[in-house]
């Protein structure tokens, strides 16, 4: 059954302004949904899976579909969202008819202790991707991609980036700046970034660097 609801702390308006989308939890399942809202009064008009756990961020594709991230990463929202069981961690990207709420892809990287959390879009569908690692190992947690890409058009291609530095295993943020990528790497006190197709660049110098 569904329980009660908690708010992921993404929220995104539509093309034409008439309703919002929030991400959310179920409390009782743990599972993902997101809400279509009414813009004024907050009421909901639907409520659809996000097939996955921890949904974060989205993003509004030209064709009017939805990308919402699952950040997969299982918590207790009674214990303030401490992780728990994170060998059994799901992030995915997963792609959602903003009309239907029918779920018409989704993706996964090769290495499932990546955490899929924020989003940010160039021109023609092309999607950067903040990473956030959650590996036992602090070694390879440290040298773990922050930073992925995802091409909408088509059926999709998603793969993590190499970078010229190490962010810490920790993308704060992701943002598109004059066709180049930035992620925040607050653990390192830095801004690394990524020309439009993915090749590493030299990164920017910025103390406790986060949102974008």
């Amino acid at each position: 059954a569904e329980g009660d609801r908690r708010f992921n702390g993404h929220v995104l308006v539509d093309a034409t302004g008439q309703a919002i989308y929030t991400t959310e939890v179920d409390l009782c399942s743990g599972q993902g949904r997101l809400v279509r809202r009414d813009p004024v009064s907050l009421e909901e008009a639907a409520v659809w899976q996000t097939r996955g756990a921890d949904p974060h961020d989205m993003e509004l594709l030209s064709d009017g579909r939805l990308l919402v991230a699952n950040g997969g990463i299982p918590t207790w929202a009674e214990t303030g969202r401490i992780k728990h069981d994170l060998d059994q961690m799901d992030p995915s990207l997963t792609l959602i008819d903003a009309a239907t709420g029918n779920i018409d892809g989704q993706w996964r990287l090769p290495d499932p202790r990546l955490s899929i959390r924020h989003l940010a879009q160039q021109p023609e569908g092309l999607i950067g991707i903040a990473l956030q690692a959650e590996h036992d190992d602090p070694a390879a947690r440290s040298a773990a991609p922050v930073f992925a890409l995802f091409d909408s058009a088509g059926e999709g291609h998603l793969r993590a980036q190499p970078s010229i530095r190490s962010g810490s295993g920790y993308g704060g943020d992701v943002a598109a700046l004059r066709g180049d990528w930035l992620v925040s790497c607050p653990r390192e006190n830095q801004v690394l970034r990524w020309s439009r197709q993915g090749k590493p660049m030299p990164p920017l110098s910025l103390e406790a660097a986060c949102a974008l």
